[in-house]
């Protein structure tokens, strides 16, 4: 980790795959209290723990942010969930777990705020000048790219990934499932961002190593941010796929098309 550039005192959004780690002998809250004495008491180590809990989904159970375990952000992230001293933002579709000096700083308060864009846990790291692990896993598992996409000011921020999910939540107050409103800044899909890969490192912003056996990233926030967003600006459909089934992008493309910028 040191090697990449991460230092003791750095505020750290990590995306992870244990698998990839191969400690055959390790357990998941070991790479937690790795992360947790290298960073040192200065430091912040974040983890999404998103759970999609849209109305609109089949099933869905209401959010509680003390019991609703993470869906599909990985085993490392539901171990600093549960670890005594994690904070944990009240988002109900895109929280994340936080352990260190910000952890309070980047979970409060973000009930109401957007899912990923202004005034969420991600807005907060950008300010406090966070970098972005990626443990294991590509680009297209960075979600700090939907930070800027919002960032930059795109005008397709308000489609939803899938329309009948819905644009409310289902949250748990009192007992209860209560439907709440979101912001309407919603992530899109994420296949196109491995395009960021060779972009950031040809510009000295990503830094590639291994931590154990596992490929890994580390990106300065505050300098792929600027450089996404002067892409995005040239080319404002660079993160999109080209997927015939995909939703998001294709309704994201017809918006771009109709406001003349591709």
């Amino acid at each position: 980790m040191k090697e990449m550039g991460l230092e003791r005192g750095d505020c750290v959004v990590v995306h992870s795959s244990f698998k990839s780690l191969e400690l055959k002998d390790n357990i998941p809250q070991d790479v937690i209290h790795t992360f947790l004495e290298y960073l040192g008491p200065e430091g912040t180590v974040v983890m999404p723990t998103f759970t999609y809990s849209y109305v609109g989904i089949w099933n869905v159970e209401p959010f509680n942010a003390a019991t609703t375990p993470g869906k599909g952000t990985g085993i490392l992230s539901e171990t600093l969930r549960n670890h005594p001293e994690a904070r944990r933002s009240e988002h109900p579709t895109y929280s994340v777990a936080a352990v260190g000096r910000y952890a309070g700083k980047i979970t409060e308060g973000r009930q109401r705020a957007s899912a990923l864009g202004s005034g969420s846990s991600y807005d907060e790291m950008y300010k406090l000048g966070a970098k972005v692990l990626l443990m294991g896993v590509g680009s297209d598992r960075n979600s700090m790219l939907h930070y800027t996409e919002v960032k930059a000011g795109l005008p397709y921020n308000d489609i939803p990934f899938r329309e009948f999910w819905g644009r409310t939540a289902l949250v748990e107050e009192n007992g209860r499932a209560v439907e709440v409103q979101l912001v309407k800044e919603f992530p899109g899909c994420s296949l196109n961002f491995g395009a960021a890969d060779d972009f950031l490192g040809a510009k000295n912003i990503l830094q590639r190593g291994k931590i154990c056996a596992a490929d890994s990233m580390l990106i300065s926030v505050n300098e792929m941010v600027t450089a996404v967003i002067e892409k995005l600006r040239e080319q404002p459909d660079w993160l999109l796929c080209d997927k015939f089934v995909c939703e998001p992008c294709n309704l994201r493309m017809k918006r771009l098309r109709e406001k003349g910028l591709i």
